[in-house]
């Protein structure tokens, strides 16, 4: 049956889910946040702007709107911070908070009107409406921050009940408690369904910054960390390793372009087990790579590079036997001016007979 499937499918999902480390969870919950958030932010600007006008049915129900009318639009000043937060900062902590704020200023301005209108009864009803603004607002955020929120809004009605004395206080928590439950489970399963839309990003992601033929990365990553001067706050010593394969030219005229090929698919695979797992290992063009080496002097990645040239000069299961020449540099903090002393330095070892390691 599909229900068994479904819930197949969920189990699945949720063991995924729990192999995510902190860092994991920490990106896919800022994914998540904004991929809903504009969506949260309409819904909120609209639903906080359309609660000032509740001043009608209790006009139908007092007569009047004087008693009920500071306590509907008190919250707009709420709201009003509420703009002026996401305008200056993007954090998601910061989001979240905001959001939330807003959402328990909408729960104190509707006990406020209870309070002032007079008709407790309809405490219940105003409560169950608040259940759709916790549904909008959970799209952005974690699970246990849903629960917290809940177990805050619970609190409110309680402690509001000291004050108010609701009539029907056991048919508002039986109302409250199984809505709010409802809400957070609805939550769970959709935390697990976006994890799909996650998983697929990520895919797409890793497909635009890999080349095809080495699985290595491309020119695209090279691009983001230029862009995002990813490497400038690195506190670790960094260097840079520009290597060639030699003669590859003639190495496809003499064996076809598919041995080419064979070459170039060795080479980055070999290079992505001889490297670490936090340095970058790029395809920068043609027969051409680039190895970021991540918390390495220059003396260490001279050697490293020097034992890769021999291993591969010696390499007995390579598609043909083949050299390659290698250039390193140290990070200066410009990577402009990094890649041009890399690039130098390849040039020297090409000019001084191939098949060597040269360190500018």
């Amino acid at each position: 049956m599909r229900i068994f499937a479904n819930v197949k499918t969920s189990i699945n999902r949720y063991k995924d889910y729990r192999t995510m480390t902190k860092d994991d969870l920490a990106d896919f919950y800022q994914s998540k946040c904004d991929y809903y958030q504009e969506y949260v932010w309409v819904c909120l600007v609209v639903g906080t702007i359309l609660s000032a006008f509740y001043v009608v049915p209790d006009y139908l129900i007092n007569g009047t709107i004087m008693p009920t009318l500071i306590p509907r639009i008190s919250v707009l000043g709420i709201f009003v911070m509420f703009l002026i937060i996401l305008h200056f900062y993007n954090s998601r902590i910061v989001i979240l908070t905001a959001d939330f704020l807003l959402v328990h200023s909408l729960v104190i301005a509707t006990i406020w009107t209870v309070y002032s209108l007079g008709v407790k009864k309809l405490a219940g009803e105003f409560f169950i409406i608040m259940n759709l603004i916790f549904l909008i607002v959970g799209f952005v955020a974690r699970v246990r921050g849903i629960i917290i929120s809940y177990a805050f809004f619970i609190l409110e009605i309680i402690i509001s009940h000291f004050i108010i004395h609701y009539e029907n206080l056991s048919t508002i928590m039986i109302l409250a408690v199984p809505c709010s439950l409802a809400v957070i489970f609805s939550h769970c399963l959709w935390t697990l369904v976006y994890l799909d839309h996650y998983r697929l990003q990520q895919k797409l992601e890793l497909a635009m910054i890999t080349d095809p033929l080495t699985q290595v990365y491309n020119r695209h990553l090279l691009e983001k960390i230029v862009t995002k001067n990813a490497l400038i706050n690195m506190e670790e010593p960094i260097a840079i390793a520009m290597l060639d394969i030699d003669n590859f030219k003639k190495l496809n005229d003499d064996h076809g372009h598919y041995t080419g090929d064979l070459t170039l698919l060795y080479m980055g695979q070999k290079l992505s087990k001889e490297t670490h797992s936090d340095d970058y290992v790029i395809r920068f063009g043609g027969e051409e790579f680039i190895v970021i080496f991540r918390k390495c002097d220059i003396n260490n990645a001279c050697a490293r590079m020097e034992q890769f040239r021999q291993d591969i000069e010696k390499a007995e299961d390579s598609p043909v036997p083949f050299t390659i020449s290698v250039g390193v540099s140290k990070y200066t903090g410009d990577f402009s001016k990094t890649i041009q002393n890399v690039n130098n330095a390849l040039t020297k070892a090409k000019n001084s007979g191939r098949n060597s390691v040269v360190v500018v």
